[in-house]
């Protein structure tokens, strides 16, 4: 599974890696700080905001016709969505601006290797495919007919593991909802972790939702067969049923269009 827990923490494999590579980062700074006898703390901070910043905004430029419509989500950075090169540009930008002297740029450029490494050492470690079969676990759609995943056993494949009690679960299923009726290539199972027919009517009548598979999975047993930590949790899964991406937390528009793309 691509995602670490931490307590009740859960992160995805990309941003687990990405906070590692920062705290190292941060932590190399203020080292080589006290090493040169130089306060490298307050621009190990700078550049990390600047860093985060350029790969925020380059992301969002990047995807610039999706953002338009919503801008606000330009600051929903929960939803994931950074690009790389854009982090690297603002923190060389902040390092070519305030670390020009020999020492300084010598620390902060041991602290880039070092926090870059152990960034793209994490990610290497946590990015793994699985061939696991589909569950055969007998479930019950809403509908209140037999299934297992295992049915769509050929065919591009979307797993949505969510709940009614999750406020991310409830931001992105109308997107996933608007997702499925745009791939009717690709199939969409909405697996409900842990809840009766009622809850979910209610909350398909109140969110004014039509979604083709909506499974009842009231003993977890999809989340214990993929090994989910928490919810929502997206599995993409391809046709000969290996998974090619897992994500924990709310999706974007953004991310859900690279998967569904990869998928196809």
């Amino acid at each position: 599974m691509n995602a670490i827990a931490l307590g009740p923490l859960l992160f995805s494999a990309e941003r687990f890696a990405a906070i590692v590579g920062i705290l190292a980062f941060y932590i190399v700074m203020v080292v080589a700080g006290r090493v040169i006898k130089r306060p490298l703390g307050d621009l190990a901070l700078t550049m990390i905001l600047a860093g985060v910043a350029g790969a925020r905004l380059v992301h969002v430029l990047i995807h610039i016709e999706s953002f338009a419509p919503e801008p606000l989500r330009f600051f929903y950075i929960w939803q994931g969505g950074f690009n790389i090169w854009g982090g690297i540009l603002g923190l060389l930008g902040v390092a070519l601006w305030k670390a020009r002297r020999l020492p300084v740029f010598a620390g902060t450029a041991a602290a880039g290797v070092v926090g870059f490494g152990l960034w793209g050492f994490v990610l290497l470690l946590s990015q793994q495919t699985s061939g696991a079969p589909l569950p055969r676990t007998a479930l019950e759609t809403f509908e209140g007919e037999r299934i297992n995943l295992a049915q769509f056993q050929g065919e591009p494949l979307v797993i949505n593991l969510w709940a009614t009690w999750c406020p991310p679960c409830v931001r992105e299923m109308p997107m996933f909802a608007q997702a499925a009726q745009d791939n009717p290539d690709i199939a969409f199972a909405f697996v409900n972790q842990g809840e009766g027919r009622a809850e979910i009517e209610e909350f398909l009548t109140v969110q004014n939702l039509d979604l083709e598979h909506v499974i009842l999975d009231p003993y977890w047993s999809t989340s214990g067969h993929y090994e989910a930590r928490g919810l929502p949790t997206t599995l993409f899964i391809d046709a000969d049923g290996t998974i090619s991406a897992t994500y924990p937390g709310e999706v974007s528009p953004e991310l859900m269009n690279e998967q569904l793309a990869a998928l196809q």
